[in-house]
């Protein structure tokens, strides 16, 4: 018996960081998140359009056991400067990856820059989050500033290395520093006591 077997819609390799790289018209990024390290890589075109050129890594938490963020590939859509996320916290900078899925910075208590998860906050580099992906408020706003909406996003697992660029630390925030714990400590925010 014979068969023909047409692939419509080929899958995105999301184990491993073979993932498809080709370059899209207007788009000079790709962000890749691997899953299994908490960890982004932001690429870059090379002469050839393709997203080979990593430019930039950071730190990220994931989605936690139950509530594990889903790995494909994506194109981002709406933007918010603040979000209320599904357990009445507050989101910076978040940008929709899919359905309820988002980029969006460690969350704050309301919707104000000095009540800060402190916390969730010294989770990043582990998986943390309701499915969304968390990054500090430097993170979020590169993205944010840098990569036009419909900026194409890969999730994948990769054991193996976090990324060419390696895996970031981050701050750690003293939950005992009552003047301090409130505010990211990579806000730019005059207010901040980390700026003072």
């Amino acid at each position: 018996v014979k068969r023909t077997v047409t692939v419509v819609n080929p899958t995105v390799a999301t184990t491993g960081s073979d993932f498809d790289r080709k370059g899209i018209a207007n788009q000079p990024y790709l962000v890749a998140v691997n899953r299994a390290m908490c960890t982004i890589t932001v690429y870059g075109k090379d002469a050839d359009g393709n997203y080979n050129v990593p430019i930039k890594a950071m730190v990220c938490s994931v989605g936690r056991s139950g509530h594990q963020t889903p790995t494909g590939r994506y194109n981002t859509t709406n933007r918010y400067d603040w979000r209320l996320m599904v357990d009445g916290s507050y989101g910076r900078y978040a940008i929709r990856i899919n359905g309820s899925i988002m980029f969006h910075s460690v969350c704050y208590y309301t919707k104000s820059e000095s009540n800060l998860e402190y916390e969730e906050y010294n989770k990043l580099g582990s998986p943390a989050s309701l499915g969304c992906i968390r990054l500090c408020l430097k993170d979020i706003k590169w993205l944010y500033d840098n990569c036009p909406k419909g900026f194409p996003t890969v999730i994948y697992d990769d054991t193996s290395t976090p990324g060419p660029l390696g895996k970031p630390s981050s701050i750690k925030i003293d939950v005992n520093d009552v003047e301090k714990r409130g505010y990211d400590p990579t806000d730019w925010s005059p207010n901040s006591p980390w700026n003072k």
